[in-house]
């Protein structure tokens, strides 16, 4: 069980930031992760590719705001980037066999 310090909370900046320290640095990962698998979840009415690029882009974009808040590391990143790449060319290439 991790105990966390309390004394050493200086600013509002550092509570989010605890959450990290007592799970090693994954928790606020974990969450971006969620966020997107319940975002697929939510958009797969629309079809499984609109889903996966809207859900991915959108976890960039949160992603973003939790790298700049010092919470998750750019790596984590290029998960979505990587994603997003692999979409895009697997849409072209399924629109192209179909011609």
């Amino acid at each position: 069980m991790v105990i966390i310090n309390w004394t050493n909370v200086t600013d509002f900046g550092d509570i989010p930031a605890l959450a990290n320290t007592a799970t090693g640095g994954s928790f606020w990962v974990g969450i971006l992760f969620m966020m997107w698998l319940i975002l697929m979840i939510l958009m797969s009415f629309f079809g499984f590719e609109v889903a996966i690029v809207t859900a991915s882009f959108l976890a960039l974009i949160m992603g973003l705001v939790l790298v700049y808040a010092g919470l998750v590391a750019w790596a984590w990143l290029m998960v979505f980037v990587g994603i997003l790449l692999f979409m895009f060319l697997y849409i072209i290439w399924s629109t192209q066999k179909n011609r």
